[in-house]
């Protein structure tokens, strides 16, 4: 049985998400990032969470959700996420990589989401040979699923075991 990818902040043991683990290494940040998530309240009442995702083959990755616990987010809340998701990258790729423009916001619309529930991927990548990387992974990952030779799994978040 899986778990929601949008309560990770909350529980102890997900499921999976993202990449087997690999030997390739890759630079630190400056400073690590806190395995601790943050919650935002929304003007609505409502809130969501950025976690960051651990994941070897792409480093500084972090996930802005909307948990699903809380039903669909209303557009004016996907709006105000969204400019929640890019101010975090600015803040988290000035702090990390000493640059406030050295990032990646990935988000799907709905009929494109392999979970339900809203979120934003943030990936924070200094240089475009990051970037090249970072979607070399990604079309690597889509292919093995559609050809059925990789499982879909969900996110690892924070400090959680392997």
């Amino acid at each position: 049985m899986s778990r929601s990818v949008y309560r990770l902040c909350r529980r102890t043991s997900p499921d999976s998400i993202g990449f087997t683990p690999a030997t390739r290494t890759v630079p630190e940040p400056r400073n690590k990032p806190s395995g601790a998530c943050k919650t935002f309240s929304l003007p609505s009442g409502r809130y969501c969470e950025l976690s960051p995702v651990r994941n070897d083959l792409i480093p500084n990755y972090y996930l802005l959700a909307f948990p699903s616990d809380q039903g669909q987010p209303s557009a004016s809340e996907v709006s105000e996420m969204l400019e929640l998701g890019i101010g975090q990258a600015q803040k988290l790729s000035r702090e990390l990589l000493g640059d406030s423009q050295a990032f990646t916001i990935l988000y799907s619309g709905y009929s494109a989401r392999r979970e339900k529930g809203w979120h934003v991927h943030i990936v924070l990548l200094g240089n475009r040979r990051r970037k090249a990387w970072l979607y070399a992974v990604l079309a690597g990952k889509n292919l093995l699923q559609a050809l059925g030779l990789r499982k879909d799994d969900a996110p690892r978040i924070g400090n959680e075991p392997r």
